[in-house]
């Protein structure tokens, strides 16, 4: 937790160019969060680092109050050396904390989530009374939307929101080199399933961050406007954004006409990326977007677990 919110940009600009300097040389890859009082540390590298790493936090006067929520072995899911976000809320600190003791209490009975879910679970939790007493509320669809055009992609999550008459999740994050970036998603109930449709801005997949969650999502829905330049420009940002990713989402594109998809579908094989055409309809069409994408969910069946096993013991070296 942040000792106190007074220059908490400074705080994080000394805590980032430190680790630019150090965590390179280390083989350490991290991500940095604040949110509501509380700072969330997402590191991975070899286990030594990784150790001496979080003792150096636990000293820190600028936080106190640790608490480790996951620990495991495994692919590197961080791509980037250093990653921050500065996360806009109005909920309290004694809120997001309620969130971080059950986390920790989990763990301490033997059950943890993935990174990117525990991430998800303090930061965006899915608050559907639906998906509530299930047992992994974490269990629900996650589709990423990105559009080759203009506002396609959000313009389709509101939709939903309407659609739903429930509301839109913005997130507007400062990356790592100033790097501003916009997510808006929604979550609703899809044939007796949660379903999370997450709008990302182009400039999105360069951040860090956003990167790492990739792997976590089934699918990306890419929106294409029949322009060439402007669709070949987002199939390269997403061969940048899939590269040394452990896991990576299958494509799913909308595009006008045929002769789009054949471009696309052609750069996604140089990739080697799966890339599978939903129709000829236009972006802009939310609706008939909706359509073709609720179908290709209802074949998905099930969304899988994110519980993870917990290492016994979980800090043993």
């Amino acid at each position: 937790m942040a000792s106190s919110a007074n220059g908490l940009f400074a705080q994080m600009e000394a805590i980032r160019q430190s680790s630019l300097r150090h965590n390179a040389a280390l083989g350490v890859h991290a991500v940095l969060i604040s949110q509501s009082g509380w700072f969330i540390h997402w590191v991975e590298g070899p286990g030594d680092a990784v150790r001496a790493l979080l003792a150096r936090v636990r000293n820190d006067p600028r936080h106190h109050s640790q608490r480790v929520l996951h620990h495991s072995r495994g692919v590197r899911f961080v791509p980037t050396t250093w990653s921050m976000v500065l996360s806009p809320s109005t909920e309290s600190a004694a809120d997001f904390g309620a969130r971080v003791l059950d986390l920790r209490y989990m763990m301490e009975q033997g059950r943890q989530f993935a990174p990117t879910s525990v991430i998800r679970r303090l930061t965006a939790p899915m608050r559907l009374a639906m998906a509530q007493d299930r047992d992994d509320p974490e269990a629900y669809h996650r589709v990423g939307v990105c559009s080759a055009g203009a506002n396609e992609a959000f313009d389709l999550v509101r939709w939903l929101a309407q659609r739903h008459d429930t509301v839109v999740h913005a997130r507007r994050y400062a990356g790592e080199t100033d790097m501003d970036s916009a997510t808006d998603y929604v979550d609703f109930m899809e044939a007796g399933e949660p379903c999370r449709m997450i709008a990302i801005s182009r400039p999105s997949l360069q951040h860090g961050m956003r990167r790492a969650f990739l792997p976590d999502w089934p699918w990306l829905l890419l929106l294409f406007v029949g322009d060439a330049r402007r669709d070949g420009a987002l199939m390269d940002r997403i061969r940048d954004a899939f590269a040394n990713l452990p896991f990576t989402p299958a494509l799913l594109g909308v595009a006008p006409d045929a002769a789009t998809h054949e471009r696309m579908a052609a750069m996604a094989q140089a990739a080697d990326l799966r890339y599978e055409s939903l129709g000829v309809m236009s972006p802009a069409e939310s609706p008939a977007v909706w359509q073709v994408l609720r179908l290709h969910l209802a074949q998905a069946g099930t969304p899988p677990s994110s519980v993870w096993a917990v290492p016994e013991p979980f800090l043993a070296g």
